[in-house]
């Protein structure tokens, strides 16, 4: 009989630990942010400067000093460099490394535009760090996703492509750098990462008022995504309390207030024009239904948003009323579920606390709506809304897709597809809205037709068409005439908005004046002069030389001494007044005059030039040629002392040496009837009159006579 033997069981096997490799994922996810972020401003690195740079750095005198102006910098308010007005605005900051910027590179603004795109990307890493830190207790996909759609995100583009705006770029950077360490030091309980927090801090302050808006912030990130004790919040919140102190302290001890003390124009901000506080409120809430729009829908996009793309309404507007509702809606929202610690009610309220300082709520500001304003905010929205979505969709928790990267975004296909479908459309948006940012023209252009009701933008496109093309750039007289027109064109429009547009009605008066249109000239220049111009030497000068060209000599003395009283060191006011001081005969009051414009600056070649004019007048024609010589040398083709170096050769029947100063003339400007004629009576009396006959017949075909 067999026995039973049994039999034993195969030995089984433990089942494989999953391995959740986070830290690898996280640092590829890092690598991804940064390189999207580089990639998606690299087309702005060879931009050129555009609309507010100059205010901050070509054009400003203190700026243009380079690294030994930081002091004065530090102590002044933002724009002092570039006028004299009284501004309530203090961001020493970023103004601070735009003159070590100029004293490395002037007039270049490449590298600008380089850090800027390199402080994005910095930004786009502690941005991921930041929410890696704040959402440990949630899917390790949402800092990223929530990263991605932030550097996509087209509202940036001012930002990062406008140097001017570097002051948002420290200022967020240097907000979620202070939220950091704050997350750091209740983790570590090290004082050193508050006192790290505390700078951050300050220095976000510095550079942008809206960073103060950290001191709310920063207690409610510690109470949504930390266990921390109260007395631990309120002393990891000190960081920003103090560093909000220093801040004021420094702003009182350099412009001499802590709050705004500047008047608000029209201009600027719609809601000056409200009739009442419910007014004010409507249009302040109607434009924040706006920003949500442009959250959702940044097009069409635009550098201003000024008087009067948006007007003042009452809460009886469809607009104002859908924009109440909405927020109302968000309000009751976030009451609710306040205590449920939801990550949607704290982008709802990251939202709303750092747009609180620019939204016209409870105080005006002076911009009605910019898309800059929207940079920090967005965040809040893009935590929100990955968050609504994750909620939706349901992401899978399961360990096993925690191996890679890959294996995490296909388990969460659904989610994944969605924000990639809104990356994509926000990236092509941001790389194609940059190169409208690539010089003031390309973005004038491109701006007046999105936003044809903006007063500013009809401004400053006829204003650059004016002043940039047509009195920088182009040299053709003909193009020149046709750039001061289309400049009108603009401007004209732009005073049909806002009637007391002095800026609009100044630009005006200097097109007209170089259409030798005096008459209509002054009267834009005295439409102007209701306003701020009325101690503005560069304004005083244009109305003088107005009023002399109409042969108003008395006016022009008095203005343009009105002008030197205010600006002695003015060479273009002596050397104007030179000029009509020559016109009524006072030749050695004129000379005078003229030679002190060429000792304040000795490369003024119109300056000499009308010294030889005055020598010309008195008939002292070598003398004439000698300062007609010496502008030449100057200005090498230089028309007008060309030709009166031909009459004076004329005038001393040096035929020879006048006809050479003509031909001269002529290579400069083949279609210089005048030249042209002048040659053919040089011919004649030199006695040759064919060719004399020919170039008078040439000159007469010019000038349209039969």
């Amino acid at each position: 009989m067999k026995k039973n033997i049994a039999k034993e069981k195969p030995e089984q096997k433990a089942a494989s630990p999953v391995v959740v490799n986070l830290t690898s994922i996280h640092r590829m996810m890092l690598i991804i942010c940064a390189t999207c972020a580089f990639l998606l401003y690299i087309n702005t690195v060879t931009h050129e400067y555009t609309v507010d740079d100059g205010t901050v750095m070509e054009n400003n005198k203190i700026v243009k000093k380079g690294p030994s102006a930081i002091g004065e910098i530090f102590t002044t308010s933002y724009r002092k460099g570039f006028w004299d007005r009284s501004e309530s605005l203090y961001r020493p900051m970023s103004v601070a490394m735009f003159a070590i910027e100029w004293g490395l590179a002037p007039k270049n603004p490449l590298p600008g535009h380089i850090i800027n795109i390199l402080l994005f990307v910095v930004t786009a890493i502690v941005l991921f760090t930041l929410l890696k830190t704040m959402l440990q207790a949630h899917h390790p996909l949402l800092p990223f996703l929530i990263t991605l759609l932030f550097i996509a995100h087209p509202v940036h583009t001012e930002v990062v492509a406008n140097i001017k705006s570097r002051d948002e770029i420290l200022a967020f950077l240097f907000s979620i750098s202070g939220l950091l360490f704050t997350l750091k030091y209740v983790q570590s309980q090290n004082m050193l990462n508050l006192g790290y927090a505390a700078l951050c801090l300050l220095v976000a302050n510095l550079s942008k008022e809206n960073a103060l808006t950290m001191v709310a912030v920063v207690p409610l990130t510690l109470w949504f995504f930390t266990k921390a004790q109260r007395q631990h919040i309120i002393t990891a919140s000190l960081a920003a309390v103090a560093a909000a102190a220093i801040y004021f302290g420094m702003r009182v001890m350099a412009i001499g207030s802590v709050s705004n003390f500047t008047d608000i124009e029209l201009i600027n901000n719609t809601m000056v024009g409200a009739q009442n506080m419910g007014e004010r409120l409507s249009t302040a809430f109607m434009l924040m239904g706006k920003y949500f729009l442009l959250m959702f829908v940044p097009y069409p996009l635009s550098f201003d948003y000024s008087y009067s793309v948006y007007k003042v309404v009452s809460f009886g507007n469809v607009y104002a009323l859908l924009s109440t509702i909405a927020i109302i809606g968000l309000i009751v929202y976030c009451v609710i579920n306040f205590k449920k610690k939801s990550p949607i009610v704290y982008g709802i309220l990251f939202f709303a606390l750092t747009i609180s300082l620019v939204s016209n709520i409870a105080f005006l500001i002076e911009a009605t709506l910019a898309e800059r304003f929207a940079y920090m905010p967005s965040l809040g929205f893009c935590i929100a809304i990955v968050f609504v979505l994750a909620g939706l969709l349901k992401l899978n928790e399961n360990k096993k897709t925690y191996t890679s990267l890959p294996s995490l975004l296909k388990a969460n296909g659904k989610l994944v597809a969605i924000i990639g479908v809104a990356f994509v459309l926000f990236s092509f948006k941001t790389i194609h809205r940059n190169t409208k940012w690539k010089s003031n023209m390309t973005l004038l252009e491109t701006d007046v037709v999105s936003y044809p009701e903006s007063a500013r933008i009809r401004y400053a496109y006829g204003s650059a068409l004016i002043i940039e093309k047509g009195l920088k750039e182009e040299t053709d007289q003909a193009l020149k005439e046709e750039y001061m027109r289309k400049g009108i064109e603009q401007l004209r429009e732009g005073v049909a908005l806002v009637p007391t547009y002095s800026d609009a009605w100044y630009h005006m008066g200097i097109a007209y004046k170089e259409l030798k249109d005096n008459k209509t000239a002054l009267e834009c220049l005295e439409r102007a002069a209701n306003d701020k111009y009325k101690k503005d030497p560069e304004f005083l000068i244009a109305q003088g030389v107005c009023y002399g060209e109409t042969k108003q000599y008395d006016k022009a003395f008095e203005v343009l001494d009105k002008a030197i009283a205010i600006l002695p060191t003015s060479s273009e006011a002596y050397n104007n007044k030179g000029i009509y001081l020559t016109d009524v005969g006072r030749l050695d009051d004129a000379l005078k005059l003229l030679n002190k414009a060429v000792e304040l600056k000795p490369d003024n070649e119109n300056a000499i030039y009308n010294i030889g004019n005055v020598y010309a007048k008195a008939g002292q024609y070598k003398q004439a040629i000698d300062q007609y010589a010496k502008a030449i040398q100057i200005k090498p083709n230089y028309p007008d002392a060309w030709n009166n170096t031909g009459n004076c050769y004329g005038m001393m029947k040096d035929f020879p040496n006048a006809l050479s100063a003509y031909k001269r003339l002529l290579e400069i400007n083949p279609n210089n009837a005048n030249a042209t004629n002048n040659i053919g009576i040089t011919y004649m009396m030199l006695g040759d009159s064919v060719q004399g006959k020919q170039y008078v017949m040439r000159a007469r075909q010019m000038m349209g006579i039969k």
